[in-house]
């Protein structure tokens, strides 16, 4: 079996696996067994999410397939979808300005040095003041589907000095709640000012705390706008670094919703078939 080329990317500490999968080299390989197993951490490569880029679908210059360590195809990613348009920039794929097709639609990207620049879109309703028992504990959360990708935010005082095990605790309980039966994501969210949020993630699929979340600083930013907390542009502190967000709003609808930040490669190579075929005893 031969070895697969890849390149690692983080875009503000999200970690993705990308391999280009145009020339169908992932063709004879079963894709979730290949996510868990290059996705997992210590045993292989480790990355929060696989990328697969892959032929146009509906149009654009390329399209993205988005695949959770858990091996399960999600409809796509905000902060891969940047780290993606800077390498199929850099690799010639696609333009500075460029489509991405997605399973949650398509996605405009442009890139500019070291950042990158995706419009993104609301796929759903926000619902406002959902009350959760999750934790045996009261929540008051807020959701909304980002790019097909659901969230849910929870405003919480000292997000920002909150231990990782009550993050991973109350994200846990509220991600599995029997109001979510697909699961959700779940972002706490701290209001520093008016154009200023603080944000951790637990994400679906992950099943832990990640560094960062693109369609969930979308989600914490519109929903705080609604509430009244905070106003376009707003800049999201999170564990791996900064993201922003701006949008343009009209009364209840949010239109050009726009998420930046950085996206930088880490490493390139060829991954081993051990990096996949592995199995603990």
């Amino acid at each position: 079996m031969q070895g697969i080329p890849f390149v690692k990317m983080s875009g503000a500490g999200n970690d993705f696996i990308i391999v280009d999968n145009r020339a169908g080299i992932l063709n004879r390989i079963t894709l979730d067994e290949f996510a868990r197993g290059v996705c997992t951490r210590r045993m292989s490569l480790g990355g929060d999410q696989l990328m697969i880029i892959e032929s146009p679908t509906s149009g654009g210059d390329f399209s993205m397939r988005t695949i959770n360590v858990d091996g399960a195809e999600v409809k796509m990613c905000g902060n891969a979808s940047r780290c993606v348009a800077r390498y199929a920039y850099t690799r010639g794929i696609a333009g500075a300005r460029m489509t991405i097709d997605t399973l949650g639609g398509p996605v405009y990207a442009r890139v500019e040095g070291d950042e990158a620049r995706v419009t993104l879109q609301l796929t759903s309703a926000i619902e406002l003041e959902r009350v959760l028992i999750a934790g045996g504990e009261r929540h008051l959360a807020h959701t909304v589907q980002v790019s097909g990708a659901p969230h849910a935010v929870v405003h919480m005082d000292g997000v920002a000095r909150a231990s990782k095990e009550s993050i991973r605790r109350l994200g846990t309980a509220i991600r599995h709640h029997p109001d979510f039966p697909q699961g959700i994501n779940v972002n706490f969210v701290e209001v520093l000012d008016g154009h200023t949020l603080w944000q951790r993630t637990f994400e679906r699929g992950v099943e832990d705390e990640t560094l960062a979340c693109g369609t969930g600083a979308v989600a914490s930013s519109v929903i705080s706008a609604l509430l009244g907390k905070v106003e376009t542009p707003v800049r999201l502190r999170v564990l791996g670094g900064e993201l922003s967000v701006s949008f343009r709003r009209q009364g209840d609808a949010f239109n050009e919703l726009l998420l930046g930040g950085p996206a930088w490669f880490v490493a390139e190579g060829v991954l081993h078939p051990e990096a996949w075929s592995w199995r603990t005893p």
